[in-house]
């Protein structure tokens, strides 16, 4: 079933507000940068209500992929195109630079307002029994909606205990913010997306803004240049996008790969034909090596979880006919500092290795301070509003944020919300995984299998970029998880595994929250 067309209201309500939007960054310190503002949220408010919530929501996913975030930095001086949107989208509007006073005040972004736009328009939809949404949907079975319910209550108890133990109010907000909106964008999820049906078209919106994202990376480490790197000799920027890309190019890597894996034909190898050397090329100019270690991860895991294809017997034969040259590779570039022929294995070892580089070293110094505050309250954890306890003294960064939401942020999440805390928070995620697993080996058709292995492997480039560097409450993350988290309940329903009585709903009933 094809996605609706867009009526001719819509259409002239979305071309409208792409030129008062215009208009309006050219104004941005007036009082009409405001008002603009205010008519184009009328405006979309008003194209929203007339299609349907997963097209809201896939427009919305691409615009949080492809929208520059200020927040997450950059590498130059240079904003990339529509920085200023991102900012408004995508940050606190009380952070974002303009003169107009009442936007000082304004504690929530304006993905906040998307929010309850969507809201407001599920509940009216279903108070009338409209149709909409719900033809043609499978619903998602009943435990992840009462896990996502469980997750928002336990980041509720940690921010409400964190303040009765005299927590920091302002801290304690940054804290919550990193936690809350997933079960939120899932929930979401779960009222606009039909099943496998729509997996096609999250696939689209994701290579789409990857490889936008990749020639993004591409452009900006060739086209601008920086004083010498002493340890590297290189005048190239040292990344080219925001680190929680890596999340988007490993999925996107997983969404070419895992139908390759799986034997998905002729089809699935034209794709990874067009769309590989843009991911390659992408990942490459971001360096990131986080990114790296989650596509290989992900692949190795995936491989181990599929089923036993020609492909994978190929895979096989052709690394252990290639292991004793990895292998002398590997013990004569070990102990490299320099050069590009040897990159990989460094980045091997700072993985592995704490004492490789000085970052990583860094990093494992706080894990101890981190573990150690833990050990202090290891049910409730410190609530949030408290720091973990510096019994390491480290090197002092400028980041205010960083005894509060530190880069490992499983590890913070145990810290701040104790075994009880991280259970409620994480059960979710784990729901997610075994319906996806329980959808594959169930699925008859190749699509829904395809869907259940790429949202498997979507939880586990989210839990790799959390273990490693603040990837917990990043919009790229909780969107990618969101979806995938969905897609796993729906996928495990139309291969008879969840919520199957409902499967197919024509009314509200099956999409409840």
């Amino acid at each position: 079933m094809s996605q609706p067309k867009l009526g001719t209201d819509v259409i002239a309500m979305l071309v409208i507000s792409a030129v008062l939007t215009l208009v309006g960054l050219f104004a941005e310190n007036s009082p009409l940068s405001l008002v603009l503002g205010i008519i184009v949220l009328g405006l979309l408010a008003y194209a929203m209500s007339r299609v349907t919530l997963r097209q809201s929501m896939m427009a919305l996913t691409f615009f949080v992929f492809v929208l520059p975030n200020p927040g997450e930095g950059k590498p130059t001086e240079w904003d990339p195109p529509l920085t200023k949107i991102g900012a408004i989208l995508l940050n606190h509007l009380n952070t974002v630079d303009r003169s107009f006073s009442l936007l000082s005040s304004v504690p929530i972004s304006g993905i906040d307002i998307v929010f309850v736009v969507l809201a407001l328009i599920y509940i009216a939809r279903r108070g009338s029994r409209s149709k909409i949404d719900t033809l043609g949907q499978l619903a998602t079975p009943k435990p992840m909606r009462q896990l996502a319910r469980l997750s928002i209550v336990s980041s509720m108890f940690a921010w409400l205990s964190g303040m009765v133990r005299g927590g920091d109010f302002s801290f304690s907000l940054w804290q919550f913010n990193t936690v809350i909106y997933l079960p939120i964008v899932f929930l979401l999820f779960h009222v606009s997306l039909r099943g496998p049906a729509d997996n096609e078209s999250l696939t689209k919106v994701v290579l789409a803004a990857a490889t936008y994202k990749c020639m993004l990376a591409y452009y900006v480490v060739h086209a601008f240049t920086q004083p010498m790197d002493l340890e590297t000799g290189s005048t190239s920027p040292p990344y080219g996008t925001s680190h929680n890309d890596s999340m988007l190019f490993a999925t996107a890597f997983v969404l070419v790969i895992a139908p390759l894996i799986d034997g998905a034909g002729k089809r699935a190898i034209k794709i990874a034909a067009v769309f590989l050397p843009i991911l390659v090329m992408g990942t490459i100019a971001n360096n990131r090596r986080l990114a790296w270690v989650q596509v290989g991860l992900v692949f190795l895991t995936v491989y181990f979880v599929s089923r036993e294809t020609p492909i994978k017997r190929k895979i096989r034969r052709t690394f252990l006919a290639g292991l004793p040259v990895l292998g002398i590779y590997a013990i004569l570039g070990w102990n490299s500092q320099f050069g590009r022929f040897y990159k990989p294995v460094r980045m091997i070892r700072s993985v592995v290795d704490a004492k490789s580089d000085g970052s990583t070293q860094w990093r494992e110094l706080e894990n101890v301070n981190i573990i150690a505050t833990f050990r202090d309250n290891p049910l409730f954890g410190t609530g949030f509003g408290h720091p973990y306890k510096e019994l390491v003294v480290l090197p002092h960064v400028d980041y205010s944020l960083e005894r509060y939401t530190p880069h490992n942020s499983l590890l913070g999440v145990w810290c701040y919300e104790g075994l009880l805390g991280y259970a409620g928070l994480t059960l979710l995620w784990m729901g997610g995984v075994y319906f996806a697993m329980r959808a594959y080996y169930n699925g008859k058709l190749q699509g829904q299998r395809t869907a259940a292995l790429v949202s498997f492997g979507i939880v586990q480039v989210y839990l790799l970029q959390s273990w490693g560097d603040l990837g917990l409450g990043s919009w790229t993350g909780v969107f990618l998880m969101g979806g995938a988290l969905a897609m796993a309940g729906k996928v495990a329903t139309a291969t008879g595994q969840g919520d199957v009585k409902a499967t197919g709903g024509a009314g509200p009933a099956s999409v409840q929250i």
